[in-house]
């Protein structure tokens, strides 16, 4: 009998047992979620702490997106789901015989219950999102933790310091503080996992390259109030400086130099194309200042632009060097042939007086002629009268021409001094040390820069030099530039 009892049960009774288990499954329609609000909420009191020797406050920052980075108002803007957990005795239900751990409210919950007020102190705006309703929600949890999630847009500051633009980097910071708790009363602490991302942060001008959380402590006069800070670090992608400044300006440099394989006479084209590549470069040096803040101090693309305009700038120099040098050349040219001519005058001149005088007085020119290109040097103060009769002068007149010095030579220099010295032993005073001084520096000089040397500089050389000496000095500032600045560098390549 009792077996037969045990067959029926299985049978028929246990499955209407299980249908009316399932029938009656804890759901949210299944609470009476009024009631139990009306029954935390009794003798609720919003003022004070859930415990009298402070709350700890968990925070934690669901990173959703980034959407830009602004040099010149030195901020960025992100959207973010901010959590903050907390635990408050009061409003635990599990001796109330809830048939669930935790029960999910709308924000109308959080205005009844005590909050720890925190915000984003140095957010610049700050606003939660509303579409359509307000992006928040609370969870409930039996012990009474609570847990509030918002969903907010925020712009805060950044700090930007533009000395290696473009391969700088910006940090940008997030601070969290409680606006009406100290530290006494509220304490902020982060999660295990502060900050995550939903997705790679991708824009257009930065990298991510990283962030970091921080805790500090800051006075104020009426207490010490706790602080959770997060800090994002963005790096600059320089690839468009690369392409739209650094590229463009060291072409304009080389096209400058094109000028020297010029003609030398071809002034004009030469001044057109350093003056082009000057408005050139400028140009584009402005058109990369006008999307930045007007700083004070030098960046690492001021120094590129400002030797860039050097080197332009010198090539218009070399041109003017060049030019001068061509015209004192013409000027020579010029003065040659106006002496050649006046010598042919000269001669002809002779061929004529010659035999009218006879031999006497060619024979006295002839001797002092050779006087001329002796190493004697004639008296230095001596002037000998010749007269030389033409055919149409006037008797009893006559030309007078002075007679021709010949250079004093090394040795005679050496002479000149040594009786100086002489004289001055003679008259009692010790010789002169100066020139001796003078003669040693002079012979020094000698050494290295022989007086028989021609030292003329030709506006062709100075050409010829400047197309060595202007790609190699260039050559040297781009090794200089780059090394430095790479060492300086202090973000990933």
């Amino acid at each position: 009998m009792t077996y037969l009892c045990w067959v029926v049960f299985t049978a028929f009774l246990l499955p209407i047992l299980r249908s009316a288990i399932v029938s009656e499954r804890c759901t949210r329609n299944s609470i009476n979620l009024g009631k139990l609000i009306d029954t935390l909420l009794t003798d609720y009191d919003v003022h004070l702490l859930p415990n009298a020797e402070g709350v700890n406050v968990t925070m934690e920052l669901h990173v959703q997106s980034i959407s830009g980075i602004s040099e010149i108002t030195a901020d960025f803007s992100l959207d973010v789901m901010y959590s903050e957990i907390w635990e408050d005795p009061r409003l635990s239900f599990k001796h109330l015989n809830v048939c669930t751990t935790n029960i999910t409210l709308k924000s109308d919950f959080r205005k009844r219950i005590w909050t720890p007020d925190t915000c984003i102190i140095n957010s610049k705006s700050s606003h939660i999102h509303s579409s359509p309703s307000e992006n928040t929600f609370v969870i409930l949890y039996e012990n009474g933790l609570v847990w509030s999630n918002f969903r907010l847009h925020t712009q805060a500051p950044c700090k930007v310091d533009l000395k290696m633009f473009p391969f700088d980097s910006l940090s940008c910071e997030v601070i969290l503080e409680s606006y009406s708790f100290n530290s006494d009363e509220v304490r902020l602490l982060w999660h295990a996992t502060p900050v995550t991302l939903m997705e790679k942060v991708e824009l257009p001008d930065f990298e991510m390259t990283g962030w970091s959380t921080d805790h500090e402590r800051l006075g104020y006069p009426n207490g010490i109030w706790d602080r959770a800070k997060v800090k994002f670090v963005f790096a600059r992608r320089y690839g468009f400086y690369l392409f739209q400044s650094y590229f463009p300006t060291s072409l304009t440099v080389i096209s400058s130099w094109v000028g020297f394989f010029f003609d030398v006479r071809s002034v004009s084209a030469r001044i057109t194309l350093g003056v082009s590549s000057l408005l050139a470069l400028t140009f584009q040096f402005g058109n990369v200042l006008r999307h930045l803040p007007r700083v004070s101090y030098i960046k690492c693309l001021d120094v590129w632009m400002i030797f860039s305009v050097i080197f332009i700038f010198m090539t218009l120099v070399e041109l003017a060097i060049v030019c001068q040098l061509n015209r004192w050349e013409r000027e020579r040219q010029i003065g040659s042939k106006v002496l050649g001519h006046w010598l042919n005058q000269i001669r002809k001149t002779r061929k004529e007086v010659k035999p009218s005088n006879g031999g006497g007085e060619g024979g006295g020119l002839r001797k002092r002629l050779l006087g001329l290109g002796g190493n004697k040097a004639p008296p230095a103060t001596t002037e000998q009268p010749t007269e030389q009769p033409k055919e149409n002068a006037t008797p009893g007149t006559h030309t007078v021409q002075p007679t021709n010095f010949a250079p004093l030579s090394a040795n005679s220099k050496l002479i000149e001094n040594n009786a100086a010295n002489e004289d001055a032993e003679c008259d009692g005073r010790p010789p002169r040390k100066k020139a001796e001084f003078r003669e040693a520096v002079q012979r020094v000089f000698y050494l290295f820069c022989p007086p028989d040397r021609d030292w003329t500089v030709t506006s062709v050389q100075v050409d010829r030099c400047s197309m060595i000496m202007f790609p190699l000095s260039f050559l040297v500032f781009n090794i200089t530039y780059w090394s430095i600045y790479f060492l300086k560098m202090d973000r990933p390549m």
